[in-house]
């Protein structure tokens, strides 16, 4: 997004900045959410940058790819026969 927009993208009159830290900060909280099945990294990473404008995306990120990890374990759990 960036290199596509290096200016910023122009909304309502008002530049708005790409900053590619909060992607890898957001994706680095999505990732571990979905490691530790918690939703609380969200909140530690939020406290971490002090980023308010992150909040929502990152919250999002984070449940997201917890719902994803849930669902593959479950389907990857072995069903034992007796």
């Amino acid at each position: 997004m960036a290199s596509l927009f290096p200016n910023g993208i122009l909304f309502d009159g008002i530049v708005y900045q790409i900053l590619p830290g909060g992607y890898a900060v957001i994706g680095a909280a999505a990732l571990t959410g979905a490691v530790s099945h918690t939703v609380s990294t969200a909140v530690i990473c939020f406290e971490l940058t002090g980023q308010i404008s992150h909040i929502l995306p990152m919250m999002v990120a984070v449940i997201l790819a917890n719902m994803v990890a849930q669902s593959l374990l479950a389907n990857s759990t072995p069903k034992h026969h007796r």
